[in-house]
């Protein structure tokens, strides 16, 4: 069955039952998955307005916005997640990466560290800590967090790079 017969799928399935939320969050994924972002932003927002207390549907409507670019919503919808859900990790990370988007590289970094207070082992969150710490011009710093998200995935490019660049920066330096 390909996406575009699931999603018909699910929408011969809402017909006679619209307003079963299951069915709601798998066709809003599967709009996802098709990157028909604007059906299925609209689709989580039909969750919310029967489930407004459900962080996980807050935080996914966020990473759509912040698919789409648009930050303010993103972060709006990503807030909300974690004022019902103030321990959903994944929505601290992915709320750095919005702040690292937006240049706004010290709450990256609050927030990067808020997320790694929850999950140490998040290889995102410390790559976006090491990359703000990194545009702050605060290399010691950036070099420990890449070097602990290398630790966990080694073969990671983007950490590689960043540290190649400090490098760089520390040799012109002398």
């Amino acid at each position: 069955m390909t996406m575009s017969d699931e999603i018909k799928r699910l929408r011969a399935q809402l017909k006679e039952r619209p307003e079963d939320i299951t069915l709601l969050l798998e066709l809003a994924y599967s709009l996802y998955e098709e990157k028909k972002y604007s059906e299925a932003i609209a689709t989580y927002k039909k969750v919310l307005s029967h489930s407004p207390d459900d962080a996980i549907t807050w935080h996914n409507l966020g990473f759509l916005y912040y698919e789409i670019e648009k930050y303010e919503l993103a972060i709006s919808a990503l807030k909300e997640a974690l004022r019902i859900n103030p321990k959903l990790q994944i929505t601290y990370s992915e709320l750095s990466s919005i702040y690292i988007d937006t240049y706004e590289f010290k709450t990256a970094i609050k927030v990067a560290q808020k997320a790694l207070e929850l999950d140490p082992h998040d290889i995102d969150a410390l790559i976006n800590l090491g990359s703000s710490y990194y545009n702050t011009q605060q290399y010691e710093k950036a070099t420990r967090a890449l070097n602990n998200a290398l630790k966990l995935a080694p073969t990671l490019e983007f950490p590689k790079k960043i540290l190649e660049l400090i490098r760089k920066q520390n040799t012109q330096k002398k």
